[in-house]
């Protein structure tokens, strides 16, 4: 048993199958684009309010946090005549 183990060991740290020629199921994994911290204060009454609008979408499986707060930010720069097509 410990043979297997040691061998299933090597291969996982040198990334070598014992069969080159299986096929080997490969998942793409969505990426989220990269994103920066900004930091800046906003009034308690509205920080509650999206608050619970991330906790609904949580609840409906849907936008996560920072999906919102990028649209509502592209909302904001679009209401004020910034381009965002190519946001």
């Amino acid at each position: 048993m410990d043979e297997v183990d040691e061998k299933a060991e090597q291969q996982a740290e040198t990334g070598r199958r014992p069969n080159a020629e299986a096929p080997q199921l490969v998942r793409k994994e969505a990426k989220a684009p990269a994103r920066a911290t900004k930091g800046f204060y906003i009034q308690e009454k509205h920080a509650m309010a999206f608050d619970k609008l991330v906790f609904n979408q949580k609840q409906a499986k849907g936008k996560k946090a920072p999906e919102l707060a990028e649209e509502a930010i592209k909302i904001l720069l679009k209401k004020y005549g910034e381009d965002v097509k190519s946001l």
